[in-house]
């Protein structure tokens, strides 16, 4: 596969040089290498300018983007002020905190738009991220305009436009680990009024850890992919945009390491079953825009088709106690449909309605191993003996296979209103208010079947008697469904003091919606099985033993919204023009109905649960210079205090203690040197350098284990001569050692470490 992405790079540069002189205009904005970005924000549904929006707002443009080598969503984190994405170990989740709002499991707490259509899972989040418009992060509930687990905050990413970008980009870097990164682009207008765009894209890297069970690595990826889009002016009026790309990863996952708390230090990976996750992932965008007079009519349409394998070995270590195959297949659709008036007036408007239908399904069988049979499962049945009972009972499966199929279809409607008025009262003050009207329903069918066979030994004199036909196969074959209702209000006002300067307050409610807990089928059906065992032969149980029920699977797969009610203020000021711009938002957050992790019984599992509060406040700065001509820089920095108000997991109660995954602060600075020569053997350098920090972060609710604050230094500086340019780069200059995530298995702490020192070399060329 290597080789035939470098023999398309080179038919590209072969094609693109051919006729590079035909391409040469002074609109060709891909060969533009001015300091200043004039970068395009508009929304088919803000009643608000993006610069002026109330609320806090942070845009990355195509130069960040490549300065700070952005490649994916994980790579803006603490440059976003409190944004923070942890390594999961695998594309398969990724969970984004924002303020201590996000989510490990079971949905997420903050939305993704590409191109205007949401992604419905986040195990879509983490895709390569190439030919990038601008990507803008909006902070704080969001619901208003898009509604459902907008809670945190919302990311929408813009790719290039055909109309608007013309030439062939491509590009070649290379590091240490095997990194490998090969990209082309060509973008082409097809007439006056149409233009097509085609890119592909091939990642890889032999990986960072090795697994000390059989000496490879344990966390190498591959990835490649590739998109298409048409742009079409069908009248001066209406213009109508198609895209699909696709995307396929394969990686090995999950490189955890045993933690010493004691010691504070990471064992190497040491797995002796397969860790991987495999994905495939298909999407397709429609968008119409029609403008009739001052009116601006939109529709979105989007098609997600999501299909995974995830290969884990849940002991994280040489004993073969239990493995998870998970699969997952979605098919999602997404209609939105807006209206809004696009006038210099003083009241502006937006009205919409937006639906969608996710059909998923999920297979997550576990398997029970030797080691798993002998530590977890028969010292169930071990302590039956200090309750009197004659006899022993021993499991008598070499293995204990328990499937979990889910379906779990899922859709909802919204209708939302926006409006607008400036000067309202006197000049430069402004009310903006909205709400939303959301319905959701999902529906869920679980089924699975298992049996655990038994024999009896009464003494060692006799033989045991295999008890195994004489009580049925234990099965779970539930449909269950719940409804989710929420009206989603926010207002603000903003009073703009001069023309660069305005200050704001809002309020809003933030929404994450409900779900169902599929990750914990196993445990449900082990504590199934273990009941219809010992209730299958109560005479054999001593009086003084109660048989408990399990819970009814509702009660313990389903888990309720979380709400929250956030209070936001802050100024934005371009306090010297066109040299120094800052931003500072303080906000308070109040979380009811918090989606939280408990243990079930056995302590063997976990479920997410409706069982807290919390609140969240904090602060956040943003401030970006002009120092010279050829020097600007830039600062980010966001406080969180997040703690829970009202939490206990029935174990113990952790009312005051900080949120997990949620750094305290994160910290970003950056420089960048840019100059431009005339007439000199090189036409341009560039530089930049950039320190992310993080922490402190709570691994767990105990706040027993953590991660100190740390930062990591990347860099890059390059030289262009006509349409190449080289460049070197480094990741993690510093080679700081930290912790990127932390997991337990079975009562026992997991670490994966973040990723050392990298380093390599690219070559880029823009016709």
């Amino acid at each position: 596969m290597k080789n035939f992405f470098l023999l398309l790079i080179g038919i590209f540069l072969i094609n693109g040089m051919a006729s590079a002189e035909e391409k040469e205009t002074p609109q060709d904005t891909i060969k533009t290498f001015n300091i200043d970005e004039i970068v395009v924000t508009s929304s088919s549904k803000e009643t608000n300018k993006l610069r002026t929006l109330p609320g806090s707002v942070s845009v990355l443009s195509p130069q960040q983007i490549s300065a700070r080598q952005v490649t994916s969503i994980k790579d803006i984190s603490s440059f976003v002020p409190n944004l923070f994405m942890p390594d999961y170990g695998a594309r398969l989740t990724s969970a984004i905190y924002i303020r201590g709002i996000g989510a490990r499991s079971s949905g997420q707490s903050v939305g993704l738009y590409v191109d205007d259509a949401p992604c419905l899972d986040k195990s879509s989040f983490d895709f390569e991220l190439t030919d990038i418009q601008r990507i803008e992060v909006l902070r704080g509930p969001q619901g208003t305009l898009y509604g459902r687990n907008a809670m945190g905050g919302i990311i929408n990413v813009h790719t290039l436009s055909p109309l608007t970008y013309q030439g062939v980009k491509a590009s070649l870097s290379y590091g240490n680990y095997g990194l490998l990164n090969a990209k082309i682009s060509t973008y082409n207008k097809l007439g006056e009024n149409s233009g097509l765009s085609l890119s592909a894209y091939y990642d890889r890297c032999d990986g960072f850890f090795t697994n000390a069970y059989d000496g490879r690595k344990a966390d190498s990826e591959e990835t490649a992919g590739g998109r298409l889009k048409l742009y079409r002016k069908i009248s001066p009026a209406f213009t109508a945009s198609y895209s699909v790309s696709y995307e396929h990863t394969k990686q090995g996952a999950f490189p955890y390491g045993l933690y010493n708390e004691e010691t504070e230090t990471v064992d190497d990976v040491n797995l002796n079953d397969e860790s991987s996750y495999r994905r495939s992932m298909l999407s397709n965008n429609l968008s119409l825009k029609y403008q009739d007079g001052n009116v601006l009519f939109a529709s979105t349409t989007g098609y997600q088709y999501l299909d995974d394998d995830m290969k884990m070995d849940q002991d994280f270590s040489r004993s073969s106690v239990f493995v998870l195959n998970q699969r997952q297949n979605q098919h999602a659709f997404t209609e939105e449909i807006s209206v809004k008036n696009r006038n210099e007036n003083n009241y502006q408007w937006s009205f919409g309605v937006y639906g969608f239908y996710n059909k998923a399904r999920t297979e997550g069988p576990v398997e029970f191993k030797e080691d798993g049979i002998k530590t977890v499962l028969q010292p169930v049945f071990d302590k039956l003996s200090e309750y009197g009972m004659p006899g022993k009972l021993t499991i008598t499966n070499e293995s204990l296979y328990i499937p979990g199929d889910f379906e779990t279809p899922s859709y909802g409607v919204a209708i939302y209103h926006q409006s607008t008025y400036n000067n309202i009262f006197t000049d430069g003050l402004s009310v903006t208010a909205g709400i939303r009207l959301d319905y959701e329903k999902q529906e869920l069918e679980y089924n699975s079947e298992a049996k655990m066979n038994l024999q009896m030994q009464m003494s060692p004199s006799r033989p045991p008697t295999d008890l195994s036909e004489r009580y049925p196969a234990s099965v779970i074959d539930e449909k269950l469904d719940q409804d989710f209702r929420q009206v989603l209000p926010k207002i603000s006002l903003k009073y703009e003091c001069t023309p660069r300067t305005f200050a704001y307050l809002s309020a809003a409610k933030g929404y994450k919606a409900g779900g169902y807990n599929v990750q914990m089928s196993a445990d449900i059906m082990q504590s199934r099985m273990q009941f219809d065992v010992m209730n299958a032969f109560t005479q054999f149980m001593p009086p003084s033993f109660v048989i408990e029920e399990p819970k009814p699977v509702k009660e313990v797969i389903a888990y309720r919204p979380e709400t929250s009610v956030n209070y936001e203020t802050g100024m934005k000021s371009e306090l010297i023009k066109d040299q120094l711009h800052a931003e500072l938002t303080f906000f308070y957050m109040n979380v009811n109905d918090l989606q939280i992790t408990k243990f079930v019984k056995s302590g063997n599992g976990r479920y997410l649960s409706n069982a807290g509060k919390a609140e969240s406040y904090g602060a956040e700065l943003s401030l970006s210079a002009r120092l010279s001509d050829e020097f600007t820089a830039d600062l980010n920095y966001g406080y969180t205090h997040a703690t829970f108000l009202d939490y206990n997991n029935e174990k113990e109660d952790y009312k005051g203690k900080y949120i997990p995954y949620t750094p305290q602060h994160t910290l970003s600075i950056g420089l960048q040197y840019n100059k431009l020569f005339r007439n000199r053997p090189v036409d341009q350098i560039t530089a930049s350098a950039q320190c992310n920090g993080a922490g402190k972060i709570y691994w767990t609710e105990e706040n027993r284990i953590s991660q100190p604050f740390h930062a990591i230094v990347n860099a890059q500086a390059g030289v262009r001569k006509g349409v190449i340019s080289l460049y070197v780069w480094a990741r993690n200059l510093t080679n700081t050692d930290y912790r990127a995530f932390y997991f337990e298995s079975l009562g026992k702490p997991y670490m994966q470490k973040g990723r050392p020192l990298q380093f390599g070399a690219k070559i880029s060329l823009s016709f």
